[in-house]
Parts: C-alpha cells; sequence; structure tokens
C-alpha cells in the first residue's frame, strides 16, 4: 500500500469519527451547567456539619509526639 493511499484513508477515517461526533453533539444538545449549591445559607445549615464528632479528630499522641514514651 503506497503512504499518500495510507495518509488519504487516515484522514478519510478522522472526518468520519469527527462527523459523527457533531452529528451525536447536534442531536443531544448543549450541555447544561449543574445548579450551584450555596453552604453558608443560615436557613439551611445543618448542627450536625458543624460539628463532626470525635471520630473525625486525630488523636493528640504517638511516635512522632513529645508525650511519646
Amino acid at each position: 500500500m503506497r503512504t499518500a493511499t495510507k495518509l488519504t484513508a487516515f484522514l478519510l477515517g478522522l472526518v468520519a469519527v469527527f462527523g459523527a461526533a457533531y452529528g451525536v453533539g447536534q442531536v443531544t444538545g448543549p450541555v447544561t451547567p449543574a445548579v450551584e449549591t450555596h453552604h453558608d445559607d443560615p436557613e439551611r445549615s445543618n448542627p450536625e456539619h458543624d460539628n463532626p464528632g470525635a471520630g473525625s479528630n486525630l488523636p493528640g499522641h504517638g511516635p512522632d509526639r513529645q508525650g511519646a514514651r
């Protein structure tokens, strides 16, 4: 197979793939942006999220702490 034939086939393949992608994009339409949520709304505050609890704290001891034995 000659180089010119290979390049022509490759370019035709690219045109087919991008043409198909363009067609699918036209059928599906534009993507709508996600709705933004604001977590600092005082009417919708959740006190449980303000204090995550003792399980989320790191221990104050260990080999890298000064009080380690």
